[in-house]
């Protein structure tokens, strides 16, 4: 699926990003707080943490695409379920290889109401990376549904990659599940 240290990035960094488009002004406080978050729970808290701040479901079901509208709840709900557990192998896996990263907000676009994109600037010893995370609001509650690095957005690749195999002769969503195991 997505190169490891890819995912593992955008997952790590994706707390820093949980900021209200109405609370612009203090987006980089915000961000602050998120970071000295993760830098304080425990290595056994980290998915915990970061989980939290995606919505997972909407982005398993985003990444389902079409295919997602042929299939039953329980296969839906049984992806789901690998998605997060990929997920959360992959944040454990490399949480060690992001001590140091230093996180500032450089824009805040607001798509509408309930919908933004936050621009950051990733600094590390060596290397600089700008990360953009669209974040939605539903129910109240603002989350991290998708993650640009590099040009690519994660949700769409990954949807991307789960429709190739999903195309193919003979596959079904039990395919694409044992690529997340």
């Amino acid at each position: 699926m997505l190169r490891p240290v890819f995912i593992s990035l955008v997952l790590l960094l994706a707390p820093l990003a949980h900021a209200s488009v109405e609370q612009a002004g203090s987006a980089e406080a915000l961000v602050a707080g998120a970071a000295q978050e993760l830098a304080v729970v425990g290595e056994d808290q980290v998915a915990d943490t970061v989980l939290q701040t995606l919505d997972v479901p909407a982005i398993a079901r985003f990444t389902l695409g079409r295919h997602g509208r042929s299939l039953d709840d329980a296969s839906k709900t049984r992806f789901t379920e690998a998605f997060e557990a990929y997920l959360r192998r992959q944040i454990v896996s490399h949480a060690s290889e992001f001590s140091g990263v230093q996180m500032s907000v450089t824009k805040i676009s607001q798509r509408n109401a309930r919908d933004a994109v936050v621009t950051t600037l990733i600094e590390r010893p060596g290397d600089r990376v700008t990360l953009r995370w669209r974040v939605i609001e539903r129910g109240g509650k603002w989350s991290v549904v998708d993650l640009e690095f590099a040009g690519i957005w994660l949700a769409i690749e990954q949807r991307a990659q789960v429709s190739a195999i999903l195309d193919r002769p003979g596959a079904t969503i039990e395919t694409v599940i044992a690529q997340f195991e």
